[in-house]
This record gives C-alpha cells, structure tokens and sequence, in this order.
C-alpha cells in the first residue's frame, strides 16, 4: 500500500527544505512527489524555450526512462503500454485507457498525475510538472518549437511530416472545443471535448494515431495536460457545471497505476475532483480551481436530455461533403428549440451517436448547422471530431460506437426549427490543407443518429455538506 507523506508532515517534522526561486531539486528524498511547498505548476510548453528547465527535466527524464526494461512501471515503454499496446505479454494495468467513455476526463487526469510523479524523480526535479500546449489557441497551433527538434528527446520522427515542419492545426479546434464548454452537462461536454481531442492525435499522425503507441510521443503528454486543464476551465463557469459525484459508479470505480518507485497504486473519482487540493498542481493562466467533495451518500438520476428531433437512418460520411436532413421540428418540440436557441436556461446541442469505421479514417469532419442548402462558413461551425479510440472497430478488445456533443449556441440563432440540416466537411485537421471535395477517408464513417437535444446541469449536491466535507479536509 502507498505511504503518501504530506507537504503538512514534512513542514512538521522539519524535513522541508527552504524552496527559492527557480527549479527544485530531490535532495536526499528521491520518491517524493509532494516535497515542494505549493503545488507544481503545469506551464505552457509553447512560451518555454528548448532550454527551459521544464523541458530539460523532461528529456532527462525520457532518456532515463528508456533505459528502463519494458518490464519495470516505470520504463518509458511501460507507462506507454497502460495507455495501450500490441505486445502479446499484457502486464497489470497495459490497455487500461478508454475502457470507458464516462472516465475519459478523470482516467486520463489519474494517468497524467501518476507519470508526473515518475519523471520528477527520474528528472531529479522534484517540482516538475507536465507543461500543456493549448491548440486551441490561434498564435500556438503548431506544434511547440521544443518538440520539433530533430534528435532531441522530444522528437518523434514518426508525425506528418508537415507538423514536425511547424505546420498549425486546423482553427475549427478552438470552435470545437469552445462550444463543448458550452454545455453544462459533464459527460456531454466530455463528449464534446473529445471530438477535437481526437483531430490532434489523428492530425498529428504516426505513434500518436492510435491508442496502441500513442503515449510514446512526448506530445501526447502536453496534450492531455491542456485536455485535462479544461476540465478546470469548464467548472469555472458555473452556472450548475458539476462534476458527476452523484454518480455512484463514477464516484467509486478504481484503477490502478505506478508510483515513482514503481509500486501499483490506485486512485478513484472521488480522488482527482481538486487538482490543487489532492493532486498539488494548478495551470499557469487558469481562474481559480472549483473545489468539489463525493458526498457520503447521495444518489441522482440521469440527466433530462431532451430530443426535439432525430435522424435516425444510415448515414455515411465518404469522399466530400455530406448532408443529413434533421425530420421537421413542430408544436411543443419547436418552442423548446426556439426558447433554447436564442438563450433559454437549457443548452441546445446536436448529438452524434454510433459513430464508428472498420479502422482509423485518418482525416477529421467539421460539423455546420443551418438551413437546407446553406453554404458552411465560421457562424454555422458547431465543432469537429475524429475517431481515435471509440468507433474504431479493429480495436477488438473494447469496441464501443463513438458519441460525440456539439452546443449549437450561434449556428442556430434566429433560424426555422423546421428546416435544419447537418453538414459534414471532411478535413485534414491542418491549417490551410485540402478540406471538403478534394479529400476522403480511408475508409468511410458510419453515423447511427443525429439529434438535436436540450443538454441540462447535473443536479447538485447539498451546499451544507460540502460545506462540511471542506471543513473536514482542511483540518487532516
């Protein structure tokens, strides 16, 4: 079992050291993680330059870690394998990612934490944190300078081409994942962050374009640190956004990973809820951290996701451009959408679900919303996706359909609720690249049903026990 010694202990016990400015060092403590006095800060890796003691920290870490046999936790190729791998040996914990579309956010945050902790100590940094690369952001969608340096730790030669050459991704990333905060429910905006979530690793290409070898370019991991930041970012907004600890299962499902001395340990929903609290980090540049508790026992239904209108047959997304007529909206469903459109307390939202291709298609959609006929353009963008994990079905082990959300937010502003279509334009997920008729999947998409649906806020636990759970955590 772990023995996790707190930063409170330490300043008790007089083991501390006095921290200055600059990089900290282990200093006769070599596996512990929480040994600075604040939380770790995760950094923007497109501000650092290749010199930065963030990045050395990390080449130093991935060299040491490679040495490692693919036998030991702690190896490179081991903390690789948990997120997936074809190697036929399957030790604890290998292809544990993605299991489970609901824990997309909290897995991910838990794996994150758990490898930062292992490159502190073989970085010898003890404050190291993993830096994020915010995509969405229009003067850094290429990939950082730090990671395109031929021969250099960070480098993975197996990328497209054009993204080691500095080429940004596609805009639409920042649409996609703008309109996902928009909704107030966490496993729809799960969903809708996961769409662009799925364009970088697919864009970026090589080890990144499949769960299998993913986690062996250094990237991924900047990826996922500004993935994981905006689980943050959307509980800052408020307005009912909660984190799901009213679901029991969500609440109390374990997995287990490795510490920085290689021993399993495991962590749950309940575990990651306070980043800066439980875990010691916080994002450079982020509002202050919303601090959620699991009540002891508290049990709420599913959500009220309420479908206006549905189209439910067959539709296939091949070579160019591709329409789906949405069936008329009328009466009640009409008055719903129109009061939800032009900003009513429920968030409208259009909704894909079984999503899924024989293998990866290799490009991504952007998703429109208009009327019949229209010509898309940046007010009818609602978001983008690709397939990366779910959908894919020779992933064999744990096929699923793919889901994904979009707000509709502008897009559906001012328009007729009965005559509204979808628009699919294929892309490559590159900036300025071939984008609608000149370009196709490897294979073509299946897509099960398109709706569009009045997304809503989970129900929220009693202040006054919170109040309480706050309290009693403040004084362990």
């Amino acid at each position: 079992m772990e023995t996790k010694l707190s930063r409170r202990h330490l300043l008790k016990a007089g083991a501390a050291m006095s921290v200055v400015g600059g990089t900290q060092f282990f200093t006769g403590i070599p596996a512990l993680a929480d040994y600075a006095v604040g939380p770790a800060v995760r950094r923007n890796a497109t501000a650092m330059a290749a010199t930065d003691p963030i990045l050395r920290g990390y080449t130093r870490a991935i060299q040491r870690m490679r040495a490692l046999p693919d036998t030991n936790p702690c190896s490179w190729f081991y903390q690789a394998a948990i997120h997936g791998t074809t190697d036929p040996r399957n030790l604890p914990s290998w292809n544990t990612c993605h299991l489970d579309a609901s824990f997309f956010w909290a897995w991910h945050r838990m794996y994150l934490y758990w490898f930062e902790r292992i490159v502190r100590k073989q970085s010898g940094m003890y404050d190291w944190a993993i830096p994020y690369w915010d995509w969405t952001n229009p003067a850094e969608r290429a990939l950082p300078p730090a990671f395109r340096i031929s021969g250099s730790p960070l480098f993975d030669g197996s990328r497209n081409p054009p993204i080691n050459g500095g080429t940004p991704l596609s805009a639409s990333l920042a649409t996609g994942v703008s309109n996902a905060l928009m909704l107030p429910s966490y496993f729809s905006t799960q969903s809708g962050v996961s769409g662009p979530h799925g364009t970088v690793h697919v864009t970026i290409g090589g080890n990144m374009v499949t769960p299998v070898t993913a986690a062996q370019d250094p990237i991924f991991w900047a990826h996922h640190s500004f993935v994981d930041r905006l689980w943050n970012m959307w509980l800052a907004q408020g307005g009912g956004r909660s984190s799901p600890i009213g679901d029991t299962v969500w609440r109390n499902k374990s997995y287990t990973f490795f510490d920085e001395c290689c021993q399993p340990v495991t962590l749950r929903g309940c575990d990651v809820l306070r980043a800066a609290l439980q875990l010691d980090y916080r994002y450079e540049g982020e509002p202050p951290q919303v601090n959620q508790y699991c009540p002891r026992i508290w049990t709420v239904g599913t959500i009220d996701v309420a479908v206006l209108t549905s189209f439910r047959q067959k539709l296939v997304l091949g070579p160019g451009p591709v329409r789906a007529p949405l069936p008329p909206v009328d009466g009640e469903s009409a008055k719903r959408l129109r009061q939800a459109a032009n900003g009513g307390e429920r968030v409208l939202a259009l909704r894909l679900r079984g999503v899924e291709a024989e293998t990866q298609p290799g490009i991504s959609w952007e998703v429109h919303v208009g009327p019949k006929g229209f010509a898309p353009g940046p007010r009818s963008l609602v978001g983008i996706f690709a397939l990366f994990s779910a959908g894919l079905r020779d992933r064999k082990m744990h096929f699923e359909p793919a889901e994904f959300s979009f707000a509709l937010g502008k897009a559906a502003a001012g328009l007729d609720p009965a005559a509204l279509e979808v628009l699919f334009v294929p892309i490559s997920g590159l900036e300025g690249a071939n984008r609608g008729e000149a370009l196709k999947p490897r294979v073509p998409v299946q897509v099960g049903e398109v709706a569009i649906v009045l997304d809503g806020p989970m129900a929220q636990p009693p202040r006054d026990e919170q109040e309480k759970l706050r309290r009693e955590e403040e004084r362990r």
